[in-house]
């Protein structure tokens, strides 16, 4: 983004994939946080991420690598990598060890996503990502959409920064009124928001409020920067969505979106009517906010109106401890702030 003013990649965890579409066997080459890197499954299932080049003479492992049993085999001369990245064998001198090693990047697989952590400060991971209890709940909710976005001139922290943008509904998503905020909650990595509004305001009827006007609310759920979740709460229809943005380089990121909507009384396995509409009409949703977040410039000290400035400020100052090695404490940076 223009004008950007930090020089790291956000401490936190980040989603890489979907459980399952990286199957036993698979290899897929990866770029994140400016790396490139090397997914796999071995044969036992286990997932890991190491960094691309073999330690022998550079091959990248993504191309034309191949698992066997639980190693990744270089296309190139067939050296044995284990999934932690040691060096299991060389084929063509089976005695022989050399005291070398690819470094591999801590992973999780967390309700069906594949998850990285990245420090830039070499920090091991200092806390985990719990998930959506809707996502693994697939007897009342539907199984999970994944809506690969691609990559974006995004960087991760635009997403999260629409929770304390409680203006913009009205222009970009065609709300009748600006949200009411109803809660503000940080607890170190953890962001709470609650917004009220009132869904299909102004008309008898829509599509998502056939019955009238319903007072509902958008909960937000932030760990870090790189995951957030809106939960859209109208009466008893609930959907969540998952936003995830991965950077690639310092100016674009991957984006994923995970969304389900609770089961209907009168809806099948799959999702359909108002349920089907609602996971198609988030995923449009979400693609304006893409549309100004690649044109965006940003405003260090933006000139507020309508007492917004009070939850943005609060935000960028919670934003601030993902790009610092230094401990974070919310009464030190309002006291600093104040």
């Amino acid at each position: 983004m223009k004008d950007w003013p930090y020089t790291v990649f956000p401490t936190g965890w980040y989603q890489v994939g979907y459980s399952s579409e990286l199957q036993p066997g698979d290899v897929r080459p990866a770029k994140y946080f400016d790396q490139h890197l090397v997914m796999f499954r071995t044969e036992n299932g286990e997932v890991s991420l190491l960094d691309a080049y073999c330690q022998h003479l550079g091959a990248h492992l993504g191309y034309g690598g191949t698992v066997k049993g639980e190693c990744l085999e270089c296309p190139f001369h067939g050296w044995l990598w284990q999934a932690d990245g040691e060096l299991a064998e060389i084929p063509y001198a089976p005695g022989e060890r050399r005291r070398v090693k690819i470094a591999r990047w801590v992973t999780r697989e967390v309700d069906g996503l594949i998850l990285v952590w990245y420090d830039a400060f070499g920090r091991e991971p200092f806390w985990e990502w719990p998930g959506i209890p809707e996502f693994a709940d697939v007897e009342h909710n539907y199984p999970i959409v994944h809506d690969h976005v691609g990559i974006r001139k995004i960087i991760p922290q635009s997403p999260v920064e629409n929770t304390p943008d409680y203006y913009h509904f009205m222009w970009v998503h065609g709300a009748g009124q600006p949200g009411k905020p109803l809660l503000w909650k940080e607890d170190q990595h953890y962001l709470h928001t609650r917004v009220g509004f009132w869904y299909g305001h102004g008309k008898k009827a829509t599509w998502m409020t056939p019955n009238g006007p319903v007072f509902g609310e958008i909960e937000t759920e932030a760990w870090g920067l790189g995951l957030s979740n809106a939960r859209f709460v109208l009466d008893s229809f609930i959907t969540n969505q998952l936003t995830a943005a991965t950077p690639v380089d310092t100016e674009h990121s991957q984006l994923f979106e995970t969304i389900t909507v609770n089961r209907q009384p009168d809806g099948g396995p799959e999702p359909t009517g108002r349920a089907a509409r609602m996971i198609e009409f988030q995923k449009g949703q979400i693609r304006r906010d893409f549309a100004i977040w690649e044109n965006q410039r940003y405003v260090e000290h933006p000139p507020f109106a309508g007492g917004e400035e009070e939850h943005y400020a609060r935000f960028r100052r919670w934003s601030r401890q993902f790009y610092s090695d230094k401990p974070y404490n919310a009464s030190t940076e309002i006291a600093a702030a104040s």
